[in-house]
């Protein structure tokens, strides 16, 4: 509920955006390179995607950076609401500068949304865990309640029977293997991942197993092994699922991310771990494998598993994070 209108050029609602946007680093992204910039004035955040984190290779139309930053929009949406900030949403404000992908206006003081704020919550524990995950189902009224969240955000999400999870498989079993054939693919893959990476940026040895695992779909190949060890088990519990849209476009790229965004925080919520996989819609041949397992319904933007994470195991580290001077810019009135 809105309780007042904000006056104009009050400083505290341009702090609340700029700790928002610190909240939204915490967003999941392709190799962890966090391909956001925002840009905060007085009422409102601009999100920029930055093209120099982007995976030119393996991304080269920024489908993936855009679904990036549509999960740290998502982020920010819930941090503001959280606080008690109503706002407004503009996705791709400036036809003429694809890069300006949003911008969010703080409109009005409000009563800290309770949704929110689970959600806000579970911002501090959502991560990324490869390892097998309990021989246990998720309840069946889940995917149902996700199914319904995806369409928040003009976005669907399509759980897949055995025979389609298997071809699933085969298109990422496909996909990592053209990939690290690949010198140029390869390279872009090292500069982001193990000991030479940025240090604040992609994906550290600590968070790559230590060899592959019996899951019907495999993991991600990053080329070398990590230090995370694995308690390898079967994974036929395991729900999984493509996150879609209806356009195959930016607009749709920033939506899925929100989507997913909205997704993980609930199902962490709901102590289910998410694991997204991407391998298989980076290439447009394995794409097109994955876009005929809708069966005409939308277009691939993620496949994603869900299951009862194995508390056996212990915590995973999370991946680190960029300083904050890297990703947000206080724009002086």
């Amino acid at each position: 509920m809105i309780s007042d209108q904000l006056p104009p050029g009050d400083h505290a609602v341009a702090d609340q955006l700029g700790a928002a946007a610190a909240v939204a680093a915490r967003a999941p992204s392709i190799h962890n390179t966090q391909p956001w910039r925002w840009r905060i004035h007085a009422s409102t955040a601009d999100l920029y995607l930055d093209a120099s984190r982007q995976l030119h290779v393996t991304d080269p139309d920024c489908r993936l950076a855009t679904v990036s930053c549509g999960a740290a929009l998502h982020h920010a949406q819930v941090a503001l609401a959280a606080a008690g900030s109503a706002t407004e949403v503009r996705l791709l404000p400036q036809p003429d500068n694809p890069l300006h992908l949003a911008t969010i206006t703080a409109i009005a003081r409000a009563r800290p949304v309770p949704d929110a704020q689970r959600l806000r919550q579970a911002i501090e524990v959502r991560h990324t865990d490869r390892r097998p995950p309990k021989q246990q189902p998720i309840p069946t009224d889940v995917m149902p309640l996700l199914q319904a969240t995806a369409a928040t955000h003009l976005s669907g999400l399509q759980p897949l029977d055995r025979d389609k999870v298997l071809e699933l498989a085969a298109a990422i079993t496909q996909a990592q293997a053209d990939e690290t054939a690949d010198p140029a693919t390869r390279r872009e893959l090292d500069t982001w991942t193990g000991t030479d990476r940025h240090s604040g940026a992609g994906i550290p040895d600590a968070n790559i197993l230590t060899g592959p695992t019996s899951t019907t779909v495999p993991n991600r190949d990053f080329g070398h092994i990590g230090t995370l060890p694995v308690n390898d088990q079967h994974d036929d519990a395991a729900t999984y699922a493509i996150l879609y849209g209806y356009a195959d476009d930016p607009r749709a790229w920033l939506r899925a991310g929100q989507a997913l965004s909205d997704i993980w925080l609930a199902t962490t919520a709901m102590n289910i771990a998410l694991l997204p996989f991407s391998a298989a819609v980076e290439p447009p041949r394995t794409r097109e494998l994955v876009n005929r397992l809708l069966i005409g319904i939308g277009y691939a933007q993620l496949a994603i598993r869900l299951a009862i994470p194995d508390p056996t195991q212990g915590d995973a580290p999370r991946t680190p994070r960029l300083p904050t001077t890297e990703t947000i810019e206080r724009v002086q009135p």
